[in-house]
């Protein structure tokens, strides 16, 4: 008998920068993380009650656990002394839609990435769904 067990089904891929201020020169930095096969759900504008529609950039992405392997917790990630290879998500993280090879790291700015991508964006929600199905847990991400 096949199975009937719901998955989420994978429309693109995206690169997240995890924000971290440096321990020693209490700089901003950026590490840069690819995750694949997630699903992103983006509005250019959104109904306001009273108002009509509104110009936003707004983004709904779920990763699923299963493209979370090296994911880590916030506090976690933050006690890492070399965050190479790991992830996480919080407020605040930016976040791309696609692979981008583009490293957050002076000269290049946070604007010259917005500048040069259509869909980067702010992480302003963190949800978890970690019932159901193993193929449907993930991570619920709001990102404006």
């Amino acid at each position: 008998m096949a199975s009937t067990a719901a998955t989420v089904i994978p429309n693109s891929d995206l690169t997240i920068y995890n924000v971290y201020t440096d321990a020693t020169t209490r700089a901003k930095k950026y590490q840069r993380s690819e995750i694949r096969g997630v699903v992103w759900t983006s509005a250019k504008a959104v109904y306001v009650a009273g108002v009509g529609m509104v110009k936003a950039n707004v983004a709904t992405i779920l990763i699923p656990f299963a493209a979370g392997a090296d994911y880590l917790s916030p506090v976690a990630w933050d006690a890492l002394t070399d965050k190479t290879g790991k992830w996480t998500l919080r407020d605040g993280d930016v976040i791309t839609r696609g692979i981008v090879a583009d490293e957050l790291t002076p000269p290049f700015t946070l604007s010259m990435l917005k500048a040069k991508y259509d869909d980067v964006l702010v992480v302003s929600s963190v949800d978890v769904f970690d019932q159901g199905s193993a193929n449907l847990r993930h991570w619920k991400v709001g990102a404006k």
